[in-house]
């Protein structure tokens, strides 16, 4: 049996393909990580990629992409961030209006192994960590208790 293949198909597959494309690219928050509590004092350290932050440091957030960072209020954080993929990265916290809080940013890196530290004290305005240059899906939300 021989089967035909018209352009209308051709085309409408293509049309699929890049529909399906975009939506892995653009679609969804990334901030569904699992929810970890850390400990004041802890040096807190993630992998950047386009597509998500991954948990390294400490071993409950080994592995966790997005984690949700559960903080304590008026205590002392370290975040360092490493670039994992060699596209620009940067890191940021947000306030739920996703305005800065308190200049708290890195600068951009677009060298693969190299990245940044914030040292920060947990406060009540704080509930997003992002990668400005990926927002859509390298974001966790953080809780501040």
């Amino acid at each position: 049996m021989k089967q035909t293949v018209t352009r209308r198909t051709v085309i409408g597959l293509s049309g699929a393909a890049i529909v399906s494309s975009l939506a892995g690219c653009l679609g969804g928050s990334g901030s569904d990580g699992e929810r970890v509590e850390i400990e004041s004092g802890t040096r807190i350290v993630l992998d950047g990629y386009t597509t998500h932050w991954e948990g390294i440091e400490p071993d409950e957030l080994a592995g966790e992409e997005n984690p949700t960072l559960v903080l304590t209020d008026g205590e002392s954080y370290e975040m360092e961030w490493i670039n994992a993929d060699g596209f620009g990265h940067d890191l940021q916290i947000w306030d739920g209006d996703e305005n800065l809080v308190d200049d708290r940013s890195t600068d951009e890196i677009d060298s693969e192994d190299e990245g940044a530290t914030l040292e920060f004290t947990a406060d009540d305005r704080m509930e997003t960590y992002v990668c400005t240059l990926h927002q859509q899906r390298q974001r966790g939300s953080i809780e501040v208790e």
